[in-house]
């Protein structure tokens, strides 16, 4: 773990941890939270779009293929969070992995809660397809609640008979709203940025009192997970939600499928998106984008 890791993890802990756990009005926080992770570069396309009645961004580094796709949802534990602020993540996976990045801007809870977020994660890939992508040139990807999102979307265009995206990128995923998992107990004091009480206050923002937390679309690791496609999990070995990406990874082999768990020591919660000041998050990135790469067929650019 660098220096600069320790540093980055001991200033999360006296701020954002605490934050988590006392959200009480989650419109006052997303402002702060959707902050862009430092400045992107003036040759990054930024360009917003309407994907099937969802608001979201293409973010493109030049010489990227035009087809080659990345569709990534952010997290904020499904209450707060934005393109803007995963920008820095986005034009990096985009350089590296050679492909073009569309960030979504699914609807937040309490507002909209579950299973907004998935019908507009699911709206978004029907409408790529429709653009006439080729499923075979997309990777489904996101952070956090971004990451369990993507899995639930992965389960949902199963169910309805929709083609599988080519891969999976998931950074430590939130896949489990029942927050009941060993590592809730075991890392509850070591986590820098998330508590169990944090988790608890999302899962009851996102799904209310009135649903089952162990709802398939919800909690993807209470769902069949069969014909899913290869899955490549980071996640650090302190985090609350380390047990969802370790259950997540057991029941895709279970299903038979192809999946890469990444677990990293030391590391805080979706460490790879702080590209910008950390190296094992840099290291990460080309981790990713050459997964990427290798099941997209693309070239990293200069």
């Amino acid at each position: 773990m660098s220096i600069r890791a320790s540093i980055v993890s001991f200033f999360f802990r006296r701020t954002v941890r605490k934050q988590m756990a006392e959200i009480d009005d989650p419109a006052a926080i997303r402002e702060q939270m959707s902050q862009p992770l430092g400045k992107t570069p003036e040759k990054v396309a930024v360009e917003p779009v309407d994907a099937g009645g969802v608001v979201a961004e293409w973010v493109s580094w030049p010489g990227c293929s035009p087809s080659a796709t990345i569709i990534y949802f952010h997290g904020g534990g499904y209450v707060f969070g934005s393109p803007a602020g995963h920008r820095d993540i986005a034009w990096r996976l985009s350089k590296e992995g050679g492909v073009r990045v569309l960030m979504v801007d699914y609807r937040l809870a309490p507002e909209h809660p579950f299973p907004a977020a998935v019908e507009d994660a699911t709206a978004v890939y029907r409408w790529l397809l429709e653009q006439g992508t080729d499923p075979a040139e997309i990777v489904v990807s996101g952070d956090s609640a971004g990451g369990g999102l993507a899995v639930s979307l992965m389960v949902n265009i199963r169910n309805l008979g929709l083609p599988q995206p080519k891969a999976a990128v998931l950074l430590s995923p939130w896949a489990d709203m029942t927050a009941t998992s060993d590592s809730m107990t075991r890392n509850a004091n070591a986590d820098a940025v998330l508590s169990p009480e944090a988790i608890r206050r999302f899962a009851e923002l996102y799904i209310g009192h009135d649903r089952d937390p162990k709802a398939p679309l919800a909690s993807p690791v209470f769902a069949d997970l069969s014909g899913m496609p290869p899955v490549l999990i980071l996640v650090g070995d302190t985090e609350v939600l380390l047990s969802d990406s370790e259950q997540l990874a057991a029941k895709l082999r279970e299903a038979g499928g192809e999946v890469t768990l990444n677990v990293w020591p030391g590391m805080q919660h979706v460490f790879p998106i702080l590209a910008r000041i950390l190296p094992e998050a840099k290291q990460a990135v080309r981790d990713i984008s050459a997964f990427v790469r290798e099941h997209l067929g693309t070239t990293e650019l200069s």
